[in-house]
């Protein structure tokens, strides 16, 4: 019979720890994955049609003036 080896023991559990870790990451990735095939395959079905996206438009401002940093002015010396 085998005498129990602790260090073999806390060994096993942390690799059994760190492969949990790993296949909960595949898990995700998988998901995502099937989620990006489905959005494919819909793409590439023949009645597909791109949905051209609507812009809103450019907010303007009372002042008339154009966002973002104001020019530098030049000091006369």
């Amino acid at each position: 019979m085998a005498t129990p080896d602790l260090s073999k023991l806390q060994q096993i559990l942390a690799s059994a720890e760190d492969n949990e870790a790993v296949l909960n990451q595949i898990r995700k990735n998988m998901s995502k994955v099937t989620e990006l095939i489905t959005e494919i395959s819909t793409m590439l079905e023949p009645g597909y049609t791109v949905e051209k996206k609507e812009r809103k438009p450019r907010a303007t401002n009372g002042t008339g003036k154009r966002p973002g940093r104001p020019k530098k002015e030049v000091a006369s010396a």
